[in-house]
Parts: structure tokens; C-alpha cells; sequence
């Protein structure tokens, strides 16, 4: 092989020196989601289909965890798994910025006008050296493209598993929701019967009994809207697990569970957020990635064109070799126009990431004195408002007895009660949604770009008003 051969070859081999296999980058998504999410996650494109059915199909047997709904969405969801396929495309970018420069050849034959003369050939070969010189900082612009990428891809991992908890914070409550108006729509079903009983013993009015009538009726409504509810969160939560026919059939099995002691340590958090964001990240490397291609149209536009190669010609039997150099002087077109395009991208690009860390401060502090807020309502309810309203029924019961008031307002101290109950349970879903936003945020993604931030859940169907005012009759 002579030294010609030898140095071809060579440019062959340097030129695939980048792998073109997304493996590595799933595999880097898939750590910085762990870390994030405490969650043990695998890039489910690295497994079988037959084996995630089998995890998922274990998983939903029993009653659905949230950790489980987590683990099912990292797994099953089609939408993520969409997303990791498109690491491939900044894997290819990459790959294609690290090759070298393709090589032009030149093949020319002359044939003589009469037959004393023998045939001319021309033969040439080069390589662009302009594109051989800017092919490193064209390689390291895509680096970190991709670099970019990957910080995507684990912030839609991040986003989909945040989404699941909150919707499965949304079945608990609206389940237990759906729970408390049939308990309500008992009572209301009660004080109607109480209602007609009076009627028939001549110690109350129609009046009276169509008015209890109306409030059991609207309960039923009441129950039938909430019954709805329960369907919605379900198959929303079903789209973010990628389920559908037989393993739509889970069951949650766990009631919100009461706040946490505390919200940890609530120090440093805005500098936490700000050094765990993943936007500020993704806005760093692209930042990167858009000031080297800067640098390269820079370098581009005052880089002579040259293509050096050889030169071969046989002409009267004998073959004259040299080497051949052609190129082009970018005397009028530097790219400037594309220069100060890029330039202005670069400077807008600065002030958007100056903008998101404002934002993630503000929004940090947003969800953690809500959190707060919430924490402080639960334990009110949990520990005045509850025990308050269960006292007075107890109370009301007691005049009940000794006939002081009658079966209406006994009744109306019950239905009291369970409406306390409703904003329990609707404040108790505030704060683990809350609680959510504010661990999202430190994990690295702004919630506010989710669409979540500073809306109070829905409380769901309003409970029916009460009976009408009986005064203080026995009712006996």
C-alpha cells in the first residue's frame, strides 16, 4: 500500500470516529431522570415490548400506587417514548458535522483531430480544506446541540411523571369526593323520609316537604356529577399511563394521605431551583451550541476556499503528476448578513435565560408559600373545623333527644358536617398539588410552563342546600 493509499484510508477511519448509536444519550437521560425522580427508570426503548407488558400487568394487579403510576408512565408512555427517539435526530446532526469533507475528483480524456497524435487524459482528486478546518468547531456547535437534546428528552420525562402525580392526586380526591356526596345524598334521602313521615302525622307542611324533597334530589345530581368526575380523572390519568382495553380496570385504593410534618427545609431554595433547572441547563448549552456556530461563520467568512489535491495527466505515453490547488477569496460575501442574524439570536438568547430565572424564582416562591397555605387550612380544618362540626352534631343529637330542636336541624348540623368535609378534602388536594409543584421545581422544571401555576384545584359539584328553617319544634 503505498503512503497515498495509506493517508485515504486514514481520513476514512478519523471520519467515523463519532458513534452514530443513541444508546449512550437515552442511557444519560435516563440517569439524570433517577436522580430527579428517585424513580428506578430504564429507557424503555432498550426493552422489549413483551417485557414492559409484563411489568405493567404486574404493577396494575394491585392497587396502584403512585410510585407504580409513575413507574407505568415512564415505561408505557407513547409520548415519551417519541421523545427519546428524537435524540436520534441530534446523534445524526452530530455525526454528520464530524465527517470529513467529501472529495471532488476531475476526469478528462482528450482525443486528437487526426491519428499522429495519441489521446490526453486528465485525472484530479482534492479535499476542501476549508471544511476540513471548520469541521471541529461544527462538531462541537452539535455536541452540544445534543447535549441539548438530552437535557429535552429528561425534562419531558420530569413533566409526564409530574403530570402523573397530579393526576392521580385527582382520582384520590375526586374519589373521595364522589364517597362524601352519597354519604351527603344519604342524608339528604333521610331528612326527605323524615319529612313525609311528619306530613302523614300532621306535624309539618308540604312545603316543608317538598323543599327536602329538592335538596335529595339535587344530592343525586350532586352524586351523578361527581360520579362523572371520577371518570374524567381516571381517563386522563389512563392517557398519561398509555392504557387502554383490559388495564383501564385499576384501582387506586388509597385516600389523599394527610401533609408531611413539614416542607423540609425551606433555606436556599430559590438557589436550589436555579441550580437544578433544566431550562436554564438546556438555555446553557444551546447558548453554547449558537456561540460556536458564531465562531464558525465568523472563521467561515474570511477562510479562503482551497481544494488541494492532485493532479494526473498522461499525455504521449507519459504520465505527469502534481498536486493541484483550487479556491475561492470571499473578497464581498463574509456572511455578514448571517453573522448579525445569529449575533441578534445569541443576544435575545441571553436575556430569555436572565428572564426564565426570574421566573423560576418567582414561581418557586409562588408554589411554596401556597404549599404553605395549604398546609395551614388542612391542619385548621383537621384540627378545629372538623372536631367543631362533629361536636355539633353530637350537641344537635343531644337536643334532639331532649326535644329542644327537630329532626330538620339535626339533619341541617349533619349536612354542615359533611360539607366541612368536602372542603377538607378539596383543600387536602390543593396541598399535594401544591407539594408537587413546589418538588418539581427543585427537581429542575418550571411548572409554570405546564400550565399549573397559581390555580386552586376544582372543589367539584357544590353540595345541595339544606332543608328549610323549621325553628326549634320537637318534631316527636
Amino acid at each position: 500500500m503505498t503512503m497515498r493509499t495509506e493517508l485515504w484510508a486514514a481520513l476514512v477511519l478519523l471520519g467515523g470516529c463519532v458513534t452514530s448509536s443513541s444508546q449512550s444519550d437515552r442511557a444519560a437521560v435516563s440517569d439524570i431522570v433517577r436522580e430527579r425522580t428517585r424513580s428506578p427508570w430504564t429507557d424503555p426503548r432498550a426493552r422489549s415490548n413483551a417485557e414492559i407488558e409484563r411489568d405493567v400487568g404486574e404493577m396494575l394487579q394491585k392497587d396502584l400506587t403512585l410510585d407504580n403510576a409513575v413507574r407505568v408512565a415512564l415505561m408505557n408512555n407513547p409520548q415519551l417514548r417519541a421523545e427519546l427517539a428524537n435524540l436520534g435526530i441530534a446523534r445524526g446532526q452530530l455525526v454528520q458535522a464530524n465527517l470529513f469533507p467529501t472529495v471532488d475528483f476531475d476526469f478528462a480524456v482528450r482525443f486528437p483531430q487526426g491519428n499522429d497524435h495519441p489521446r490526453s487524459w486528465d485525472v484530479g482528486a482534492g479535499l476542501d480544506l476549508t471544511q476540513l478546518i471548520l469541521r471541529g468547531p461544527r462538531t462541537e456547535s452539535a455536541q452540544a446541540e445534543l447535549d441539548a437534546a438530552r437535557i429535552r428528552a429528561a425534562a419531558a420525562a420530569l413533566d409526564l411523571a409530574y403530570r402523573v402525580r397530579l393526576a392521580y392526586y385527582d382520582v384520590q380526591a375526586a374519589e373521595q369526593q364522589l364517597e362524601l356526596f352519597r354519604t351527603a345524598m344519604q342524608a339528604f334521602g333521610a331528612s326527605y323520609d323524615a319529612a313525609r313521615e311528619l306530613l302523614r302525622a300532621g306535624n309539618t307542611i308540604e312545603l316543608d316537604v317538598a323543599t327536602e324533597q329538592t335538596a335529595y334530589e339535587g344530592a343525586r345530581v350532586a352524586v351523578a356529577e361527581a360520579e362523572a368526575d371520577v371518570i374524567d380523572a381516571r381517563e386522563r390519568l389512563n392517557i398519561l399511563l398509555g392504557l387502554f382495553g383490559r388495564d383501564i380496570t385499576w384501582k387506586v385504593g388509597q385516600r389523599l394521605p394527610d401533609p408531611a410534618a413539614s416542607l423540609g427545609d425551606l433555606n436556599r431554595l430559590e438557589t436550589r431551583a436555579i441550580e437544578s433547572s433544566l431550562e436554564l441547563a438546556e438555555t446553557r448549552a444551546q447558548l453554547l451550541a449558537l456561540a460556536r456556530r458564531v465562531g464558525v461563520t465568523k472563521l467561515a467568512g474570511i477562510l479562503p476556499s482551497f481544494n488541494l489535491g492532485v493532479s494526473a495527466e498522461k499525455h504521449e505515453g507519459f504520465w505527469a503528476v502534481g498536486p493541484q490547488l483550487h479556491g475561492t477569496v470571499p473578497l464581498f460575501d463574509r456572511m455578514q448578513g448571517v453573522r448579525i442574524a445569529q449575533e441578534s439570536e445569541l443576544e435575545g438568547l441571553r436575556e430569555r435565560y436572565q428572564a426564565s430565572a426570574i421566573e423560576i424564582r418567582a414561581t418557586l416562591r409562588a408554589a411554596r408559600d401556597r404549599a404553605l397555605s395549604a398546609q395551614a387550612r388542612v391542619e385548621q380544618y383537621r384540627n378545629t373545623l372538623l372536631p367543631l362540626r362533629e361536636r355539633v352534631v353530637q350537641q344537635s343529637l343531644l337536643q334532639y333527644n331532649a326535644m329542644q330542636i327537630g329532626v330538620f336541624q339535626l339533619l341541617q348540623a349533619r349536612r354542615d358536617q359533611l360539607e366541612a368535609g368536602r372542603n377538607y378534602v378539596a383543600t387536602l388536594h390543593e396541598y399535594w398539588r401544591s407539594r408537587s409543584a413546589l418538588e418539581q421545581i427543585l427537581a429542575g422544571r418550571l411548572v409554570a410552563s405546564l400550565g399549573v401555576m397559581s390555580r386552586a384545584p376544582s372543589r367539584g359539584p357544590a353540595m345541595p342546600g339544606g332543608g328549610a328553617d323549621h325553628g326549634g319544634g320537637s318534631g316527636h
